[in-house]
């Protein structure tokens, strides 16, 4: 969750009336993106402004699949809803509403990213606590921008129509659990609802950690533990900006979790990743785990003397 100024918790008025016990509930938590930089340099008042805006439209995707507000916590909105579906619905629509809306200014285009969870949670006041906002809390931290994420136990618990626009991101270890959670990635981008399927997900062991150098023209980033993603693509807040019609607006990103470097494409055109022995790899709708060195073409196969390549070194 991003940080700004304005951090006190804020109960929202009409709340619906207290509930007291257990029940199985959706937590959702939606934050916005980089607020933290975009507080830095409009100020506050007008940051608080655009903010505000995105916190509205979620509010609306969550009343409008009979979800509740709980509460805003600086730029997070936290709900709770009586199903997976209901959630999941919400989830998606947030994200097209705000991409709609498209809430931009002095370079920045705000977006969110969100996480839910369906389980056991007991119920105070209007608030709620347990294991299933613990995790519901753990998704929204582990999902990038654009992104919405949810486990392995609610996807068992969504409707089938949504298992058609998901796919199994990682494995993610959660404080408190013995065993890692499955992760998924409901796909909310029009151009991107037809999923890959038949594949089993296999998880690769473990490396010791590392860095991963990054490359494309002059520029360079190195991803770690301290810098754990970047993103390629057609918009600015893109760590790599690349221009052209076969490159989507967020094409692609790398991830370091659980010590792998995970290449992820999100595009309509996809990529191609070539490894230091020159086999290429395609990559759509799909996640590849890097090692060694290499390089990837966006939204092209790539060409000898081709430019715009981005090249990859671990160690």
């Amino acid at each position: 969750m991003n940080q700004n100024t304005d951090d006190t918790t804020t109960t929202v008025t009409g709340a619906p009336a207290p509930l007291h016990g257990q029940e199985q509930l959706a937590i959702l938590f939606a934050d916005v993106s980089g607020s933290t930089k975009l507080y830095e340099t409009l100020g506050d008042a007008r940051a608080r402004q655009l903010v505000s805006r995105c916190i509205q439209l979620m509010t609306e995707s969550t009343e409008k699949y009979g979800g509740s507000l709980i509460k805003t916590i600086g730029d997070e909105v936290m709900c709770r809803f009586p199903s997976a579906d209901q959630a999941a619905g919400a989830a998606l629509d947030m994200q097209e509403q705000i991409a709609k809306a498209s809430i931009s200014e002095g370079g920045f285009n705000l977006a969110i990213h969100v996480g839910f969870h369906y389980g056991p949670v007991v119920v105070e006041e209007n608030d709620v606590f347990g294991d299933a906002v613990n995790l519901a809390s753990r998704m929204v931290n582990l999902s990038k921008r654009d992104q919405v994420l949810t486990t392995g136990q609610t996807m068992a618990a969504l409707s089938q129509k949504w298992h058609k626009a998901s796919r199994q991101t990682d494995r993610a270890a959660v404080r408190g659990k013995k065993e890692e959670i499955d992760v998924y990635e409901l796909i909310w981008q029009e151009a991107e609802v037809t999923r890959m399927t038949g594949k089993a997900w296999a998880l690769p062991k473990t490396g010791p950690q590392g860095r991963m150098r990054l490359r494309l023209g002059g520029q360079e980033i190195e991803v770690s533990e301290t810098h754990p993603s970047a993103t390629v693509g057609r918009a600015e807040q893109n760590e790599f900006v690349l221009r052209g019609d076969m490159i989507s607006r967020l094409h692609a990103r790398i991830d370091y979790r659980n010590r792998r470097f995970i290449f992820t494409d999100q595009s309509t055109n996809g990529s191609w990743v070539t490894d230091a022995a020159g086999k290429e790899h395609f990559v759509r709708h799909d996640n590849q785990v890097l090692s060694g060195s290499g390089a990837i073409s966006f939204g092209r196969r790539p060409e000898p003397g081709q430019p715009d390549l981005l090249h990859f070194e671990v160690g």
